[in-house]
């Protein structure tokens, strides 16, 4: 059965050519990097790193290299000489609640030197509450 990443029938394809048609393969390896898995191990496999699962995560890793780290797209998707399309993406604009509120509050950081290492986190209500109780609600 040819196809597979690294499998018989492999030769005179492009890397990554079923990871860039095959969106469920490209989150099923998402997933294993994530959790450092192999996928056969995510497939139902013994969770023994086989040649397959070597191959299928350099492919993967190689893939990921193609991707802007910007947009996350990748040039091909825009290039028409090599099956892709000028307007592959269109842009939609949303707004985050969250993300308004860091932007708020790092205009509240100080420029230079006392700025420096301060990181805007968002954290659920209940755990900020508890984190800086001081007690005096307490009994």
């Amino acid at each position: 059965m040819g196809g597979a990443a690294g499998g018989p029938g492999r030769q005179g394809r492009r890397p990554g050519k079923r990871l860039t048609a095959d969106p469920r393969l490209r989150a099923e390896l998402e997933l294993c990097e994530r959790y450092g898995i192999p996928h056969s191990r995510l497939l139902g496999g013994d969770g023994r790193w086989s040649d397959l699962d070597r191959t299928k995560a350099l492919a993967w890793q190689q893939w990921q290299r193609t991707l802007c780290p910007d947009c996350r797209t990748r040039a091909e998707e825009w290039d028409p000489a090599k099956g892709g399309h000028q307007h592959a993406y269109v842009t939609d604009t949303v707004r985050c609640p969250g993300c308004e509120l860091i932007a708020q509050e790092r205009d509240q950081v100080p420029e230079g030197r006392p700025g420096y290492g301060i990181k805007i986190t968002l954290l659920p209500r209940l755990a900020y509450e508890a984190l800086h109780c001081d007690g005096a609600e307490a009994g």
